[in-house]
């Protein structure tokens, strides 16, 4: 078997039809390892229920992190923070916490990767201000961008600096998830990102040491019908991220053994099932990490069943 075929490997669980309430914890060992966090934090809706109503926007983050240990970043997408906002994000949160960036879309989407290292220097000196809380950056391939873009995807990934940061890279095109888009991030040493539009719950992509998970509402990919998580009933819900949460715990202990474990991340979306922090709060239920989150805040949410 090539080194490829041994590194790049898929976890996938099925997990039996059961209720909320008889869904037990999955068994990980280190439960730090894994982290999981939101698509941003900044959400005025979250007002009663993770932040205090009338809580000032930059005393959010503060909060944010005693109840998850890593988010996703979503405004790098539009434009780098500033350098003071980058040091004030840093002193909001514990040594243990990790930013994801999610990479400009001027290089993505604008420029569909055709760009040099001079172009991507200015988002990379960004990055190295996070310093060891840097966690993965996110590649989001538009829902337009299909094979003919391997070979200038191919030359993107040559240029990236993969020894001293991690990057994963997300397709919208069934067509782009094969052996030999899998096999090209291998050789780069890139991760694949894994969501709920193209892979069955329980699929968890983990190439390159990394497996990034990211969970998102209903989307519109051309020739796919993807499904509306938000119409799932509450113990679909608790099956679905169970089946997740099982998968990113298996790809950990099935990975082979080198010089570093793999790394595993969970983002979830504001429109995956309610509010973001909870179905990502029930993704730390399903593996046993404690959750700061008070039971009272919950109101009406409909994933408040499944997490009480």
């Amino acid at each position: 078997m090539s080194q490829a075929a041994i590194e790049t490997t898929r976890a996938s669980v099925g997990v039996p039809a059961r209720s909320a309430a008889t869904t037990s914890p999955v068994s990980i060992g280190t439960p730090s390892a894994i982290s999981i966090g939101t698509q941003g934090w900044a959400v005025p809706g979250w007002q009663g229920l993770l932040y205090p109503s009338g809580l000032k926007a930059n005393k959010r983050l503060s909060l944010y992190a005693r109840v998850f240990n890593s988010v996703e970043v979503n405004s790098t997408f539009y434009a780098p923070p500033a350098p003071e906002t980058v040091k004030r994000w840093l002193a909001d949160t514990p040594p243990d916490f990790r930013f994801a960036l999610k990479m400009p879309r001027w290089i993505t989407h604008e420029r569909r990767l055709r760009v040099g290292p001079r172009d991507l220097k200015e988002f990379l000196r960004t990055a190295e201000l996070f310093e060891d809380k840097l966690g993965p950056i996110l590649i989001q391939l538009p829902p337009s961008f299909g094979a003919p873009g391997l070979s200038v995807l191919s030359e993107f990934l040559r240029d990236l600096p993969v020894d001293s940061m991690q990057f994963c890279v997300e397709v919208r095109r069934p067509s782009l998830r094969s052996a030999g888009v899998r096999n090209l991030l291998h050789r780069r040493g890139v991760g694949l990102v894994t969501t709920n539009l193209l892979n069955e719950p329980g699929d968890v992509e983990a190439i390159s040491g990394i497996a990034y998970l990211r969970l998102l509402g209903g989307r519109r990919i051309p020739g796919v019908t993807t499904p509306d998580p938000s119409q799932m009933t509450l113990d679909e819900f608790a099956i679905e991220t169970g089946r997740w949460a099982s998968a990113l715990a298996l790809a950990q202990r099935e990975h082979p053994k080198g010089e570093h474990n793999l790394e595993a991340y969970a983002f979830v979306s504001n429109d995956y099932y309610g509010p973001g922090i909870l179905p990502a709060a029930q993704l730390m239920k399903h593996l046993g990490i404690p959750t700061r989150l008070r039971s009272g805040s919950f109101g009406t949410s409909p994933v408040q069943g499944a997490l009480l």
